[in-house]
């Protein structure tokens, strides 16, 4: 039997190693901290730069003797005389998009594009963004949180990938990818730490939020369980599969040169023929720019019977032309012509992506209409509006932008006045429009309120939901109105049902007038009233796909990609749902 002390000095004589060492498990005693530095794992090759004012531009530097640890990570950023920040390694927990303030994707410069860069991530599962602004330049940094590790390199693909196919520009200063698609040999590009000097989380209406460390933790640990990880890494297998690496014209002529001598130096031995062939058609197909199978065929053809030690060693030479056919069909597959691009599409294949966009968002809106019947069925439903729109873009999976665009399928505002009109008439529609004057007032209203009232309050003194407001703040706003137009509803998101509170002032606000003040006045008052469930049943299954169908139907790009057969099956299955919920809904 060991006794204590021979196992003491057992472990004593164990050498050290230094594998398995990992320098993130220095970490400080705070536990945001902790979790902050945890987010961003890769020790080695960090950059760093002295703090500078707004008016210059931070000297970057990277470190390459030796790896930071995770307390001198928090260290480094909780110094407001330094700036530091990271790489990447094999694997990542997040992703980020870089937007230059510049950029013409800056929401200040074009809103409608910017939009366009978060609804294509939503396609490869990238749903819900965390976003900051990056520094004093105001550009910002688009985080998205993953709860299970990915390639680094595989979503760099992805995303690359996805805002090409989309038509977005990747380049620096327009929009920057954090994992970049990198050259084997080297490292990912670095990018600072989110709230140091300059530096803000914002909300979903990009107004800032400020620079609190365990808020920020909280924000990213709830949105990384947003998104779709299944989805994600399909994309990032079809991207990796169909990436190509940037041309390199000295690789391309010294490529060139390497077929030309191997071709001309023909057949020198048996069982070469596969080979020769092969480097042929690819030469003919690259090179030389044959669009056709027959033009390859002929060239390889050609080419071979002309080549030193044919006759002597090749042994396919009574079934020379057909196995050309078989080449020069692979190599129009998966060989292009050098200098064209692979992405460049066609008429057809345009109207094919147009179409896949159209599915893909009626797919959305067929899931949002599912998950509100789930939710109302099972009483999960929250009774927030803030609680139903995370509840549903949870379970639906789509980004709280996405929901509030189609507030129609699931705001009290909408379903309240559908219910009570499928009460007073038989016939459902699908929304309801309140009249003229009534509306224009309820637009009149939230306008003064939102927007006027907020600009005669400090920003410390901006009441809260159900706070009456100061008695200074309660005169008359005497501005233009147009109560003959009535005005429509917007798809913005609603600062006081996400945040509980008044947005900052828009650039663009709006010229209303109102004469009369309520005894007394709340902030956002006709905001304020408490959730009541609808008094009708929960949309059904056939009201679901009763919808889904009109969606389809009704939608231009969406018919072309039916055939005539299968719009007419469509049509009829759609009569006999509405015959059916006609004849359920009578007494």
């Amino acid at each position: 039997m060991t006794s204590q002390i021979d196992r003491i000095s057992n472990v004593a004589d164990l050498e050290f190693t230094t594998k398995g060492i990992d320098p993130k498990l220095l970490t400080t005693t705070e536990l945001a901290a902790q979790t902050f530095a945890s987010f961003f794992p890769y020790a080695w090759s960090f950059i760093y730069a002295k703090n500078v004012d707004r008016t210059n531009k931070p000297e970057w530097k990277t470190e390459t003797r030796y790896p930071i640890t995770g307390r001198r990570l928090y260290d480094y950023w909780a110094d407001n005389e330094t700036l530091i920040g990271v790489r990447f390694g094999n694997q990542t927990e997040y992703a980020l998009l870089d937007i230059d303030k510049g950029s013409p994707y800056h929401p200040s410069n074009n809103h409608e594009k910017f939009k366009t860069v978060l609804q294509a991530l939503e396609d490869i599962g990238l749903v819900r963004p965390l976003i900051v602004q990056s520094s004093h330049s105001e550009g910002l940094h688009i985080y998205y949180p993953l709860w299970q590790e990915v390639p680094s390199f595989g979503i760099a693909c992805a995303i690359k990938a996805c805002l090409q196919k989309n038509n977005c520009e990747i380049a620096a200063g327009v929009i920057e990818s954090f994992p970049n698609t990198k050259k084997y040999d080297s490292e990912y590009n670095g990018h600072r730490l989110p709230l140091q000097t300059g530096s803000y989380q914002l909300d979903n209406d990009l107004q800032i939020i400020g620079r609190d460390l365990n808020q920020f933790v909280e924000t990213w640990l709830t949105v990384q369980e947003h998104q779709d990880i299944d989805l994600l890494k399909q994309a990032i297998a079809e991207a990796k599969a169909n990436y190509q690496p940037p041309k390199d014209n000295r690789k391309t002529i010294q490529w060139r040169e390497d077929l030309e001598k191997q071709i001309q130096q023909g057949w020198t031995g048996q069982g070469q023929s596969n080979e020769l062939l092969y480097l042929m058609g690819k030469y003919a197909r690259v090179f030389l720019g044959c669009e056709d199978d027959d033009a390859i065929t002929e060239y390889i053809t050609k080419t071979a019977k002309a080549a030193a030690g044919f006759l002597k060693f090749c042994g396919d030479i009574k079934r020379l032309e057909q196995k050309a056919k078989d080449i020069a069909k692979w190599c129009i597959k998966h060989h292009f012509p050098w200098g064209s691009k692979k992405e460049e599409q066609t008429d057809n294949e345009k109207e094919n992506t147009e179409i896949q966009k159209a599915q893909k968002q009626a797919e959305r809106l067929e899931r949002i209409r599912t998950s509100v019947n789930e939710l109302n069925k099972t009483g999960e439903m929250p009774e927030t509006i803030r609680g139903m729109a995370q509840a549903i873009a949870k379970t639906a999976k789509v980004s709280v932008e996405t929901l509030y665009e189609n507030k129609q399928l699931w705001h009290p505002e909408f379903t309240e006045s559908r219910n009570s009109t499928n009460t007073n008439n038989s016939a459902p529609f699908p929304t309801a429009i309140s009249p003229p004057n009534e509306q224009a007032e309820t637009q009149t209203e939230r306008t003064v309120t939102e927007k006027a009232l907020y600009k005669a309050l400090a920003p410390s003194e901006t009441p809260l939901r159900g706070q009456e407001l100061p008695k200074f703040a309660d005169i008359d706003f005497q501005v233009e109105t147009d109560l003959s137009k009535s005005p429509q509803k917007t798809s913005d998101l609603m600062w006081i049902e996400t945040h509980g509170r008044l947005s900052p002032p828009k650039a663009e606000i709006a010229k209303v007038a109102i004469s009369q003040n309520p005894s007394t006045r709340t902030a956002n008052a006709d905001c304020l009233r408490s959730y009541e469930p609808p008094k009708s049943e929960p949309i059904s299954a056939i009201g679901s796909r009763i919808g889904y169908l009109k969606a389809l139907l009704e939608t231009p790009i969406l018919r072309r990609s039916k055939s005539a057969s299968e719009i007419a099956s469509l049509q009829a299955e759609l009569e006999r749902l509405e015959r059916d919920r006609q004849t359920n809904s009578s007494p």
